[in-house]
Protein backbone atom coordinates (compact mmCIF):
# COMPACT_ATOMS: atom_id res chain seq x y z
CA UNK A 1 0.00 0.00 0.00
CA UNK A 2 1.59 3.12 -1.10
CA UNK A 3 2.43 5.68 1.81
CA UNK A 4 0.25 8.78 2.14
CA UNK A 5 1.46 11.73 0.42
CA UNK A 6 2.47 14.58 3.03
CA UNK A 7 -0.53 17.48 3.61
CA UNK A 8 -0.26 20.84 3.36
CA UNK A 9 -0.02 22.80 6.64
CA UNK A 10 -3.27 24.86 7.27
CA UNK A 11 -2.62 28.80 8.22
CA UNK A 12 -3.29 29.58 11.74
CA UNK A 13 -6.36 31.93 12.36
CA UNK A 14 -6.62 35.78 12.08
CA UNK A 15 -4.62 35.45 8.14
CA UNK A 16 -5.31 38.92 6.53
CA UNK A 17 -3.81 39.45 2.83
CA UNK A 18 -0.01 40.95 2.15
CA UNK A 19 0.48 41.14 5.88
CA UNK A 20 -0.32 37.81 7.47
CA UNK A 21 -0.45 37.65 11.09
CA UNK A 22 1.23 40.72 11.64
CA UNK A 23 -1.97 43.23 12.43
CA UNK A 24 -2.63 40.19 15.03
CA UNK A 25 0.07 39.82 16.88
CA UNK A 26 0.48 43.76 17.53
CA UNK A 27 -2.72 43.73 18.28
CA UNK A 28 -2.50 41.09 20.78
CA UNK A 29 0.74 40.16 21.41
CA UNK A 30 0.13 37.98 24.82
CA UNK A 31 -2.80 36.00 23.37
CA UNK A 32 -1.95 35.45 20.05
CA UNK A 33 -0.18 32.50 20.49
CA UNK A 34 -2.91 30.94 22.00
CA UNK A 35 -5.23 31.94 19.70
CA UNK A 36 -3.51 30.04 17.16
CA UNK A 37 -4.48 26.74 18.53
CA UNK A 38 -6.31 24.46 16.48
CA UNK A 39 -7.42 20.95 16.14
CA UNK A 40 -4.05 20.97 13.61
CA UNK A 41 -0.97 20.11 15.44
CA UNK A 42 1.22 21.92 12.88
CA UNK A 43 -0.31 25.17 11.45
CA UNK A 44 1.32 28.22 9.23
CA UNK A 45 1.66 31.74 10.40
CA UNK A 46 3.20 34.85 8.38
CA UNK A 47 4.86 38.42 8.84
CA UNK A 48 4.89 39.92 5.94
CA UNK A 49 7.75 37.68 3.89
CA UNK A 50 8.71 35.81 6.72
CA UNK A 51 6.82 32.34 7.51
CA UNK A 52 6.81 30.11 10.78
CA UNK A 53 5.53 26.60 11.41
CA UNK A 54 4.09 26.90 14.90
CA UNK A 55 3.69 23.74 16.43
CA UNK A 56 0.89 23.54 18.29
CA UNK A 57 0.86 19.75 19.75
CA UNK A 58 3.03 18.58 23.30
CA UNK A 59 4.38 15.46 21.56
CA UNK A 60 6.10 18.03 18.32
CA UNK A 61 7.32 20.34 20.74
CA UNK A 62 8.90 17.85 22.44
CA UNK A 63 10.60 16.49 18.93
CA UNK A 64 11.66 19.83 18.27
CA UNK A 65 13.75 20.43 21.26
CA UNK A 66 15.31 16.87 21.74
CA UNK A 67 15.85 16.02 17.81
CA UNK A 68 19.28 18.41 17.16
CA UNK A 69 20.09 16.18 13.82
CA UNK A 70 16.53 17.47 12.36
CA UNK A 71 16.68 20.49 13.83
CA UNK A 72 19.01 23.56 14.61
CA UNK A 73 18.99 26.45 17.13
CA UNK A 74 17.33 29.18 14.24
CA UNK A 75 16.28 32.59 13.97
CA UNK A 76 15.33 33.45 17.46
CA UNK A 77 18.71 32.36 18.65
CA UNK A 78 20.22 33.67 15.87
CA UNK A 79 18.90 37.31 16.77
CA UNK A 80 21.04 36.44 20.24
CA UNK A 81 23.97 35.26 18.29
CA UNK A 82 24.32 38.37 16.22
CA UNK A 83 24.08 40.66 19.51
CA UNK A 84 25.92 38.83 21.82
CA UNK A 85 28.45 36.97 19.80
CA UNK A 86 28.23 32.79 19.93
CA UNK A 87 27.48 32.36 23.63
CA UNK A 88 26.45 29.07 25.08
CA UNK A 89 22.60 30.12 25.26
CA UNK A 90 22.94 30.36 20.82
CA UNK A 91 25.55 27.63 20.08
CA UNK A 92 25.62 24.40 18.77
CA UNK A 93 26.52 20.91 18.66
CA UNK A 94 29.92 20.29 19.79
CA UNK A 95 30.94 23.94 20.83
CA UNK A 96 27.50 23.82 22.82
CA UNK A 97 28.88 20.79 24.43
CA UNK A 98 31.99 21.98 24.85
CA UNK A 99 31.06 25.41 26.52
CA UNK A 100 28.00 23.64 28.36
CA UNK A 101 31.00 21.39 30.52
CA UNK A 102 33.25 24.38 31.00
CA UNK A 103 30.71 26.52 33.11
CA UNK A 104 28.53 23.76 33.99
CA UNK A 105 30.56 23.17 37.67
CA UNK A 106 29.17 26.61 38.76
CA UNK A 107 25.71 25.56 38.13
CA UNK A 108 26.09 22.25 39.88
CA UNK A 109 23.52 21.33 42.86
CA UNK A 110 26.95 21.45 45.09
CA UNK A 111 27.74 24.98 43.41
CA UNK A 112 24.27 25.85 44.75
CA UNK A 113 24.47 24.47 47.69
CA UNK A 114 27.96 26.57 48.54
CA UNK A 115 25.88 29.91 47.28
CA UNK A 116 22.66 29.32 49.39
CA UNK A 117 24.56 31.16 52.65
CA UNK A 118 24.60 34.01 50.01
CA UNK A 119 21.12 33.81 48.55
CA UNK A 120 20.08 33.69 52.25
CA UNK A 121 22.13 36.88 53.05
CA UNK A 122 20.74 38.87 49.70
CA UNK A 123 17.33 38.29 50.24
CA UNK A 124 17.97 39.21 54.38
CA UNK A 125 19.89 42.48 53.50
CA UNK A 126 16.88 42.93 51.32
CA UNK A 127 13.61 42.67 53.00
CA UNK A 128 15.34 43.59 56.17
CA UNK A 129 15.44 46.91 54.33
CA UNK A 130 12.10 47.96 54.03
CA UNK A 131 9.92 50.13 56.81
CA UNK A 132 5.97 49.07 57.70
CA UNK A 133 3.83 51.54 55.49
CA UNK A 134 6.66 52.86 53.55
CA UNK A 135 5.23 51.87 49.98
CA UNK A 136 7.92 49.64 47.91
CA UNK A 137 8.01 48.98 44.08
CA UNK A 138 8.71 45.16 44.87
CA UNK A 139 8.78 44.51 40.89
CA UNK A 140 12.25 46.71 41.12
CA UNK A 141 13.26 45.07 44.62
CA UNK A 142 12.93 41.33 43.47
CA UNK A 143 15.00 42.00 40.20
CA UNK A 144 17.94 44.10 42.22
CA UNK A 145 17.84 40.75 45.08
CA UNK A 146 18.02 38.18 42.15
CA UNK A 147 20.79 40.54 40.53
CA UNK A 148 22.66 40.92 42.97
CA UNK A 149 22.57 37.00 43.64
CA UNK A 150 23.36 35.85 40.50
CA UNK A 151 26.48 38.23 40.01
CA UNK A 152 27.54 37.14 43.62
CA UNK A 153 27.51 33.44 42.89
CA UNK A 154 28.43 33.12 39.25
CA UNK A 155 30.77 36.40 39.12
CA UNK A 156 31.82 36.90 42.90
CA UNK A 157 31.14 40.42 42.09
CA UNK A 158 29.15 42.43 45.14
CA UNK A 159 28.34 45.58 43.52
CA UNK A 160 26.91 48.44 44.84
CA UNK A 161 22.87 49.11 44.42
CA UNK A 162 23.04 51.49 41.73
CA UNK A 163 25.24 49.31 39.51
CA UNK A 164 23.28 46.39 40.13
CA UNK A 165 20.22 48.35 39.38
CA UNK A 166 21.98 49.59 36.14
CA UNK A 167 22.79 46.09 34.89
CA UNK A 168 18.60 45.22 35.61
CA UNK A 169 17.22 48.19 33.71
CA UNK A 170 19.29 48.31 31.02
CA UNK A 171 18.73 44.20 30.08
CA UNK A 172 14.84 45.14 30.68
CA UNK A 173 15.31 47.43 27.84
CA UNK A 174 17.40 44.46 25.67
CA UNK A 175 14.37 42.23 26.70
CA UNK A 176 11.57 44.43 25.40
CA UNK A 177 12.69 44.04 21.71
CA UNK A 178 13.75 40.41 21.58
CA UNK A 179 10.89 39.13 20.20
CA UNK A 180 10.04 42.31 17.40
CA UNK A 181 14.02 41.30 16.29
CA UNK A 182 13.25 37.54 16.10
CA UNK A 183 9.39 37.39 14.18
CA UNK A 184 10.18 40.87 12.08
CA UNK A 185 12.71 41.21 8.97
CA UNK A 186 15.89 42.39 9.59
CA UNK A 187 15.36 45.51 7.59
CA UNK A 188 13.11 46.62 9.87
CA UNK A 189 15.18 46.31 12.95
CA UNK A 190 17.76 48.14 11.25
CA UNK A 191 15.28 51.51 10.46
CA UNK A 192 16.54 54.27 13.43
CA UNK A 193 13.15 54.32 15.47
CA UNK A 194 13.12 55.20 18.72
CA UNK A 195 12.65 51.48 19.96
CA UNK A 196 15.69 50.63 17.69
CA UNK A 197 17.95 53.09 18.92
CA UNK A 198 16.98 52.67 22.39
CA UNK A 199 17.72 48.83 22.00
CA UNK A 200 21.41 49.68 20.63
CA UNK A 201 21.91 52.54 23.20
CA UNK A 202 21.21 49.57 26.03
CA UNK A 203 23.40 46.71 24.24
CA UNK A 204 26.32 49.21 23.97
CA UNK A 205 25.46 49.96 28.04
CA UNK A 206 25.50 46.77 28.95
CA UNK A 207 28.94 46.29 27.13
CA UNK A 208 30.52 48.80 29.25
CA UNK A 209 29.43 47.21 32.26
CA UNK A 210 30.78 43.95 31.64
CA UNK A 211 33.99 45.37 29.93
CA UNK A 212 34.91 47.21 33.16
CA UNK A 213 34.17 43.92 35.66
CA UNK A 214 36.02 41.96 33.23
CA UNK A 215 39.43 44.59 33.43
CA UNK A 216 39.18 44.75 36.93
CA UNK A 217 39.32 40.72 37.35
CA UNK A 218 42.46 41.04 35.34
CA UNK A 219 43.88 43.14 37.29
CA UNK A 220 43.16 41.87 40.27
CA UNK A 221 42.86 37.75 39.83
CA UNK A 222 40.68 36.73 42.72
CA UNK A 223 40.74 32.58 43.53
CA UNK A 224 37.09 32.37 43.22
CA UNK A 225 36.94 29.75 40.61
CA UNK A 226 33.39 31.45 39.24
CA UNK A 227 32.15 31.61 35.71
CA UNK A 228 33.94 35.04 35.48
CA UNK A 229 37.25 33.10 35.84
CA UNK A 230 36.40 29.86 34.33
CA UNK A 231 35.79 32.27 30.73
CA UNK A 232 38.68 34.79 31.16
CA UNK A 233 41.25 31.34 30.82
CA UNK A 234 38.99 28.99 28.63
CA UNK A 235 39.88 28.63 25.60
CA UNK A 236 37.40 28.74 22.68
CA UNK A 237 36.15 25.30 20.91
CA UNK A 238 36.05 26.05 17.79
CA UNK A 239 39.35 28.04 17.35
CA UNK A 240 41.40 26.58 20.58
CA UNK A 241 42.60 30.00 21.12
CA UNK A 242 41.80 31.73 24.28
CA UNK A 243 38.14 33.62 24.66
CA UNK A 244 38.48 37.46 23.09
CA UNK A 245 36.91 40.51 24.61
CA UNK A 246 34.11 39.95 22.69
CA UNK A 247 33.29 36.09 23.40
CA UNK A 248 33.55 36.79 27.43
CA UNK A 249 31.26 39.80 26.94
CA UNK A 250 28.76 37.94 25.00
CA UNK A 251 29.09 34.87 27.32
CA UNK A 252 28.80 37.07 30.43
CA UNK A 253 25.98 38.89 29.04
CA UNK A 254 24.09 36.75 27.85
CA UNK A 255 24.05 34.05 31.22
CA UNK A 256 23.02 36.89 32.85
CA UNK A 257 20.56 38.19 30.52
CA UNK A 258 19.08 34.28 31.26
CA UNK A 259 19.17 34.17 34.53
CA UNK A 260 17.86 37.73 35.69
CA UNK A 261 15.10 37.71 33.01
CA UNK A 262 13.80 34.48 33.99
CA UNK A 263 14.68 34.03 37.66
CA UNK A 264 13.89 38.52 38.27
CA UNK A 265 10.59 38.02 36.31
CA UNK A 266 9.18 34.59 37.60
CA UNK A 267 9.66 35.67 41.33
CA UNK A 268 8.12 38.67 41.15
CA UNK A 269 5.05 36.79 39.16
CA UNK A 270 5.20 34.40 42.20
CA UNK A 271 4.72 37.39 44.68
CA UNK A 272 1.77 38.60 42.73
CA UNK A 273 0.09 35.71 42.99
CA UNK A 274 0.70 35.60 46.35
CA UNK A 275 -0.19 38.87 47.07
CA UNK A 276 -3.52 38.71 45.46
CA UNK A 277 -4.13 35.27 47.42
CA UNK A 278 -4.00 35.76 50.66
CA UNK A 279 -5.31 31.64 51.81
CA UNK A 280 -1.45 30.91 49.40
CA UNK A 281 0.41 33.49 51.68
CA UNK A 282 -1.05 31.80 54.68
CA UNK A 283 0.17 28.55 53.84
CA UNK A 284 3.21 30.22 52.45
CA UNK A 285 3.77 31.88 56.43
CA UNK A 286 2.93 28.98 57.71
CA UNK A 287 4.94 26.34 56.13
CA UNK A 288 8.18 28.98 56.32
CA UNK A 289 7.98 29.97 59.81
CA UNK A 290 7.66 26.34 61.05
CA UNK A 291 10.95 25.59 59.05
CA UNK A 292 12.90 28.43 60.63
CA UNK A 293 12.01 28.03 63.92
CA UNK A 294 13.88 24.60 63.81
CA UNK A 295 16.93 26.89 63.20
CA UNK A 296 18.24 29.02 60.15
CA UNK A 297 17.40 27.95 56.31
CA UNK A 298 20.35 26.41 54.60
CA UNK A 299 20.17 24.16 51.53
CA UNK A 300 19.69 20.29 53.05
CA UNK A 301 15.98 22.15 54.39
CA UNK A 302 14.91 23.63 51.21
CA UNK A 303 13.18 20.63 51.07
CA UNK A 304 11.19 21.05 53.61
CA UNK A 305 9.41 24.56 52.04
CA UNK A 306 7.13 21.93 49.55
CA UNK A 307 4.10 24.25 49.43
CA UNK A 308 6.55 26.93 48.43
CA UNK A 309 8.45 24.81 45.53
CA UNK A 310 4.52 24.29 44.42
CA UNK A 311 3.77 28.06 44.31
CA UNK A 312 7.40 28.49 42.07
CA UNK A 313 6.31 25.85 39.76
CA UNK A 314 2.85 26.77 39.30
CA UNK A 315 4.20 30.47 39.01
CA UNK A 316 6.60 29.05 35.89
CA UNK A 317 3.63 27.11 34.43
CA UNK A 318 1.45 30.03 34.27
CA UNK A 319 4.05 33.02 33.81
CA UNK A 320 6.27 31.81 30.35
CA UNK A 321 7.97 32.97 27.71
CA UNK A 322 5.48 33.83 24.46
CA UNK A 323 8.49 31.72 21.58
CA UNK A 324 11.16 30.27 20.94
CA UNK A 325 12.28 28.92 17.23
CA UNK A 326 14.49 26.67 15.92
CA UNK A 327 15.38 25.22 12.15
CA UNK A 328 14.70 22.61 9.71
CA UNK A 329 18.62 21.34 8.94
CA UNK A 330 16.66 19.12 6.46
CA UNK A 331 13.17 18.79 4.95
CA UNK A 332 11.33 16.43 7.71
CA UNK A 333 7.62 15.76 8.17
CA UNK A 334 6.29 16.74 11.27
CA UNK A 335 2.39 15.65 11.79
CA UNK A 336 1.78 15.04 8.03
CA UNK A 337 3.48 18.28 6.69
CA UNK A 338 6.68 17.78 4.49
CA UNK A 339 8.75 20.60 6.17
CA UNK A 340 11.50 21.92 3.92
CA UNK A 341 14.81 22.85 5.18
CA UNK A 342 15.65 25.69 6.52
CA UNK A 343 12.20 26.56 7.50
CA UNK A 344 11.88 28.12 10.68
CA UNK A 345 9.45 26.12 13.35
CA UNK A 346 8.51 27.51 16.17
CA UNK A 347 6.66 26.94 19.94
CA UNK A 348 5.12 28.51 22.28
CA UNK A 349 5.65 27.45 26.01
CA UNK A 350 2.69 30.18 26.92
CA UNK A 351 0.45 28.28 24.78
CA UNK A 352 1.69 25.20 25.89
CA UNK A 353 1.06 25.53 29.40
CA UNK A 354 -1.87 27.24 29.32
CA UNK A 355 -3.62 24.56 26.99
CA UNK A 356 -7.00 23.68 27.96
CA UNK A 357 -6.63 20.16 26.75
CA UNK A 358 -3.78 19.67 29.23
CA UNK A 359 -4.93 21.60 31.69
CA UNK A 360 -8.11 22.47 34.13
CA UNK A 361 -8.75 25.95 34.23
CA UNK A 362 -5.65 26.71 32.61
CA UNK A 363 -5.33 30.63 33.41
CA UNK A 364 -5.86 29.92 36.96
CA UNK A 365 -3.01 30.20 39.49
CA UNK A 366 -3.38 26.81 41.46
CA UNK A 367 -0.25 25.50 43.26
CA UNK A 368 -2.13 22.59 44.39
CA UNK A 369 -2.67 21.09 41.05
CA UNK A 370 -2.79 17.38 40.94
CA UNK A 371 0.63 14.76 39.84
CA UNK A 372 -1.17 15.01 36.53
CA UNK A 373 -1.03 18.72 36.33
CA UNK A 374 2.40 19.48 37.75
CA UNK A 375 4.50 17.44 35.44
CA UNK A 376 5.16 14.31 36.15
CA UNK A 377 2.22 12.22 34.33
CA UNK A 378 1.43 14.99 31.75
CA UNK A 379 2.50 14.12 28.10
CA UNK A 380 5.95 14.99 27.39
CA UNK A 381 6.04 18.71 25.65
CA UNK A 382 3.13 19.51 27.52
CA UNK A 383 5.19 21.07 30.99
CA UNK A 384 8.81 22.38 30.02
CA UNK A 385 9.95 25.60 32.01
CA UNK A 386 13.44 25.06 31.51
CA UNK A 387 13.52 23.29 28.13
CA UNK A 388 14.56 19.98 27.62
CA UNK A 389 16.89 18.16 25.66
CA UNK A 390 20.60 18.98 25.18
CA UNK A 391 19.95 23.06 25.53
CA UNK A 392 17.63 22.59 28.72
CA UNK A 393 18.43 25.44 30.98
CA UNK A 394 21.73 25.14 32.76
CA UNK A 395 20.82 27.38 35.36
CA UNK A 396 17.69 25.82 36.79
CA UNK A 397 18.97 24.45 40.44
CA UNK A 398 20.02 27.79 40.78
CA UNK A 399 17.13 29.81 39.80
CA UNK A 400 15.02 27.40 41.45
CA UNK A 401 16.56 27.86 44.87
CA UNK A 402 16.57 31.48 44.64
CA UNK A 403 13.30 31.40 44.14
CA UNK A 404 12.57 29.27 47.55
CA UNK A 405 15.02 31.16 49.73
CA UNK A 406 13.51 34.62 48.39
CA UNK A 407 9.58 33.68 49.03
CA UNK A 408 10.10 31.82 52.58
CA UNK A 409 11.64 34.59 53.50
CA UNK A 410 10.13 37.28 52.16
CA UNK A 411 6.16 35.72 53.92
CA UNK A 412 8.03 35.09 57.61
CA UNK A 413 8.92 39.00 57.30
CA UNK A 414 5.92 40.61 56.05
CA UNK A 415 2.49 40.53 55.36
CA UNK A 416 2.26 41.50 51.54
CA UNK A 417 -0.17 43.45 50.21
CA UNK A 418 -0.40 46.11 46.95
CA UNK A 419 -0.84 49.34 47.58
CA UNK A 420 -4.04 51.35 47.55
CA UNK A 421 -5.16 52.98 44.64
CA UNK A 422 -2.86 50.61 42.59
CA UNK A 423 -3.47 50.74 38.44
CA UNK A 424 -4.43 47.47 37.46
CA UNK A 425 -1.67 45.41 37.05
CA UNK A 426 -0.90 43.71 33.46
CA UNK A 427 1.61 41.95 31.17
CA UNK A 428 4.23 43.83 29.57
CA UNK A 429 4.67 42.85 25.60
CA UNK A 430 8.02 41.15 26.21
CA UNK A 431 10.08 37.91 25.44
CA UNK A 432 8.80 36.88 28.97
CA UNK A 433 6.15 39.02 30.00
CA UNK A 434 6.65 40.93 32.79
CA UNK A 435 4.03 42.52 35.20
CA UNK A 436 3.64 46.63 34.54
CA UNK A 437 4.48 47.38 38.43
CA UNK A 438 4.36 45.92 41.69
CA UNK A 439 3.59 48.58 44.42
CA UNK A 440 3.41 47.34 48.04
CA UNK A 441 2.11 48.83 50.81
Amino acid sequence: MPATAPSPCPPAPGRVPLLGHAPALLRRPLSFFESTRTDDPLVRIGFGPFHLYLANDPALVHRIQVDTGAFERGRFFEGLAGHFGNPLIASEGAAHSHQRRIVKPAFSRRSVRSHTQDIVEEADRQFSSWRPGTPVAADEALSDLVAAVVLRALFSADLSHDVVRDIRQTLFLIARRLIPRTVFPGFLMSLPTPGNRRFDAAVRRFHAIVDALAQDRRAHPVAAHDVLDVLLKSTHPLTGLPYTDEEVRGEFLMMLFAALETTGTSLTWAVFETTVRPEVQRRMHDEASAVLDAGPLDYDRLKDLSYTRKVVDETLRLHAPMLFTRRARHDVELAGTLVPAGSEIGYSPRAMHRNPDTYDRPRHFDPERGESETGQDLPRGAYFPWGTGPHRCIGEHLAETTMTVALATLVTRWQLRIAPGTRRITESNSSLPHPSSLPWW
